[in-house]
């Protein structure tokens, strides 16, 4: 035979061996990354949670009040213009949504093209905030004794975390060794820890493919770093156990009976990372405008004058409003829920506000002595003082 014929021969039988075995490889690193991080391909396939609905992935129903409160909507709601500020800032930052209630009245409606009061938008981590006040309301139903309870003493001890109480949890200052990254999230001064990593097989990815049950096992303290505000949703997703826990029943049924139906909103729908899985507590509830607003009248009026939603002492505390001025100034976090103050010169609104917020800048600002609830919804963060400036103002000329 001619040596060339030898030598294509060995050239073809090594070629296949190599490629059989490439394939063995890349097949048995495929086998072990999928067994580590079986998720992957729900990753792929769910992306980041888009911020208007339909959504991929499973969803929990919020279900809503059988009539949706009245807002009273004004008549030039839909028509009234934006502040020439807010507009630009509004059209800059890509807002979707911009409504604005005062004392019960939906004094202006704004949407970007395409956009109506039907569409649900993407809570983000305003959920975070709906946890808490869930907390609150375990609190003043008797199903907590109060925020110094400890996990230990309220959920099975597994993790490591027997010591670290509610109020530690609600404060984002559990010391809870986490996921790391740091990041603007709308704050107003300074950068704040929050969960930014993009590590797909980190504890966050874990977390929200998974379930805490993924986690938990794993999760410990760091004695140098817990009384240090640490923004992470495994704080909140431990809260939910916590609420799941001490009820009986999903965070999404919770919701629906202590806070959303009472509120008047409208059916909802809240993210899970499995069908028939417990809700993720700290992320994407897909909600109108209006419901919204409807949920932040509900807690700016502290329920009803017949059925308050919470006792009058909880209900400052949740919302924060006895927190000074200088706290203010720093952006002060508490409760799940973010207080500020507005002290701009020459603006005719004055005094201190509390916010939700969510990433991209999803906010809802809560103002009781204004009796004033105002909702942005949007893809990337507007600034805060200036979008409350420009809606006041928008209302008021």
């Amino acid at each position: 035979m001619p040596a060339s014929h030898l030598r294509q021969g060995f050239w073809g039988i090594s070629l296949r061996k190599l490629l059989i075995a490439l394939v063995l490889v890349l097949g048995g690193a495929v086998t072990a990354t999928l067994a580590y991080a079986p998720y992957l391909p729900q990753l792929v396939a769910e992306g980041v949670p888009p911020l208007i609905w339909p959504a991929p992935g499973h969803f929990a129903s919020i279900e809503g009040a059988a009539t949706p409160r009245n807002l009273h909507v004004a008549e030039a709601a839909s028509t009234r213009p934006l502040q020439p500020d807010l507009e630009a800032a509004f059209t800059e930052k890509r807002g979707k949504a911009l409504l604005v209630a005062r004392a019960g009245r939906l004094e202006l409606e704004h949407y970007a093209p395409g956009l109506t009061a039907e569409t649900r938008f993407n809570s983000f981590s305003m959920a975070k905030s709906l946890v808490g006040a869930l907390i609150y309301k375990a609190l003043a139903e008797g199903r907590l004794q109060s925020l110094d309870q400890t996990l230990g003493e309220l959920l099975p001890d597994d993790r490591g975390l027997a010591g670290v109480t509610l109020r530690a949890l609600l404060a984002m200052r559990s010391g809870i060794a986490f996921d790391h990254g740091e990041g603007k999230a709308g704050a107003v001064s300074g950068d704040k820890t929050v969960d930014t990593s993009a590590n797909p097989f980190g504890p966050l990815a874990r977390l929200h493919f998974l379930g805490l049950g993924a986690i938990e096992g794993g999760l410990v303290t760091d004695a140098k770093t817990a009384s240090e505000f640490n923004y992470q949703n495994v704080n909140t997703a431990l809260l939910g156990e916590v609420l799941e826990t001490v009820y009986g029943q999903g965070l999404e049924h919770l919701l629906a009976e202590k806070l959303w139906r009472p509120a008047g909103a409208a059916s909802a729908a809240w993210r899970q990372p499995a069908a028939g899985a417990p809700v993720s507590a700290y992320c994407c509830i897909y909600a109108a405008a209006r419901d919204w607003i409807r949920i932040g009248q509900y807690l700016v009026e502290n329920g009803t004058p017949a059925a308050p939603f919470l006792p009058a002492p909880l209900w400052r505390e949740f919302l924060g409003l006895d927190v000074g001025t200088a706290e203010r100034l720093k952006d002060h976090y508490g409760q799940h829920l973010r207080q500020n103050v507005l002290d701009r010169a020459g603006q005719a609104l004055q005094g201190p506000f509390t916010y939700l917020m969510g990433q991209g800048g999803q906010v809802l600002y809560l103002l009781p002595e204004q009796q004033l609830v105002v909702y942005r919804a949007g893809e990337t963060v507007q600034l805060l003082h200036s979008t409350l400036y420009g809606a006041w103002n928008s209302i008021s000329e």
